[in-house]
């Protein structure tokens, strides 16, 4: 599935129409077959002469196990790119195109977007990043392009990023300390025993990995650890081996569908758990899927997940989201709903500060932005600083966004839980001790 769009206002665009606007990182004219099988559009200086619409190649779930999330996803990035474009950086607007990853996997769109679109940003890289590493390390080498931020790129091993060879910057924490987050619920929570049971997709093995590892860290015991196949109809194996382990919590890393029908069938099976899911959960499917008597039947069910800040950010945020038609697929707390806005926020404004979309500029310009000078919690406030000479500090909505050497963003955490049908942030997990073991046990 394929969805372009072009904002304020304008109609959509056919995926022939966007082959040939889709090149502004260049000289506005799409690249020739020579260069798309060399790998890539337009030289790499010409990036910084591009006078058209920046192009945004957003890799997207519309089928597959996180199908739930495709058309939340579009509709948020669609919401925060309109508004970006009330006043766009270097008076360029964005331009957005969604494709799905689902199916045909992320290598595969990745290459169309940079080979038959040239975008000059490729929004998401993640889980399959490693798949096609080398392809967008010589892409980028010979376009100076495209720059990668990504809301999932915590998928992707922490010492990948930040450079102008691989641009990649992290909208949100690790997804391995986002599991140490939910190891400190369960420890907070009294518990001495834990199991852990994660899908077999590599952002939930990375969790389950470093939850195993930060649970040895801190003296709980792991009673159990088991991998189950996403999408299963049936997970009554799963849980009858649960049931016979008797841990004091039960930590689960799978998507939304998936950690909703464990729970709904540990419950039918008699048991009352603490259980303590992964972020996904924060999806509508989740309580869909596990049904409210389920939820209530067991003793907690928990997401550890991201928390915000009270600042005039989360003001901002909340009025931008509840203005829109977005607010059916979830509500302002949803930590990938923020998760977005900051992130493309701050991309915004990084290219506004380097004064072009070359990767090589837009590196050096995402720490400016985030750290040091005039406190800024909006896109708005932040480009009429900069446009009055300025140096800024974007402070988001997830928290002071302070960037490592390679891309990898500092977050708060939070855990929340499903109350009939709203999310609620229950309590916070201290960063600090979050960041510090997710080092340990990275090493």
């Amino acid at each position: 599935m394929k969805n372009t769009a072009r904002f304020r206002g304008a109609k959509a665009l056919t995926v022939g129409m966007s082959i040939l606007l889709a090149s502004a990182c260049a000289s506005g004219s799409a690249g020739s077959d020579d260069d798309a099988a060399a790998g890539g559009g337009g030289g790499g200086g010409e990036c910084a002469e591009g006078d058209g619409p920046i192009t945004v190649g957003h890799l997207n779930y519309y089928t597959g196990p996180f199908s739930d999330v495709g058309p939340f996803f579009e509709a948020t990035v669609e919401l925060v790119i309109d508004n970006i474009n009330e006043n766009p950086p270097l008076d360029r607007e964005l331009e957005a195109s969604h494709d799905d990853i689902g199916t045909v996997g992320e290598a595969q769109v990745a290459r169309n977007f940079l080979q038959q679109e040239d975008v000059d940003i490729l929004l998401n890289p993640a889980h399959e990043y490693s798949s096609y590493q080398e392809f967008a390390q010589d892409y980028v080498a010979e376009n100076d392009a495209p720059i990668m931020p990504s809301l999932h790129g915590g998928s992707i091993p922490a010492d990948i990023g930040g450079t102008a060879a691989e641009p990649i910057f992290r909208g949100q924490a690790m997804d391995t300390a986002q599991a140490i987050a939910g190891v400190l619920q369960a420890r907070e929570a009294g518990a001495e025993t834990i199991a852990i049971v994660a899908t077999q997709i590599s952002g939930s093995q990375l969790q389950k990995e470093a939850a195993e590892a930060a649970a040895e860290e801190i003296g709980l015991e792991v009673v159990e650890v088991i991998d189950v196949q996403p999408e299963q109809p049936n997970y009554r194996s799963t849980i009858s081996t649960i049931a016979g382990a008797d841990p004091d919590a039960l930590l689960l890393f799978s998507q939304a569908e998936d950690g909703g029908t464990m729970v709904k069938q540990a419950a039918e099976a008699g048991l009352s758990l603490t259980i303590i899911g992964s972020t996904e959960w924060l999806q509508e499917a989740f309580p869909q899927s596990a049904t409210q008597s389920a939820l209530e039947q067991h003793e907690a069910v928990w997401i550890a997940g991201l928390g915000t800040a009270d600042t005039p950010a989360w003001d901002a945020w909340k009025e931008l989201w509840e203005g829109s038609d977005a607010t059916e697929y979830a509500d302002a707390a949803n930590s990938y709903a923020y998760g977005y806005y900051d992130l493309l926020n701050v991309t915004a404004l990084a290219i506004e500060a380097a004064g072009s979309v070359c990767a090589s500029d837009w590196v050096e310009a995402m720490p400016e932005v985030t750290e040091g000078g005039t406190e800024v919690f909006t896109y708005e406030e932040g480009i009429e600083a900069l446009r009055d000479g300025e140096d800024i500090d974007y402070n988001g909505v997830s928290g002071n966004y302070e960037y490592t050497d390679t891309g990898v963003v500092g977050s708060l955490f939070g855990v929340y839980e499903w109350q009939g049908d709203s999310l609620e942030q229950v309590t916070t997990v201290d960063e600090e001790e979050v960041l510090e073991l997710d080092t340990k046990v990275s090493q």
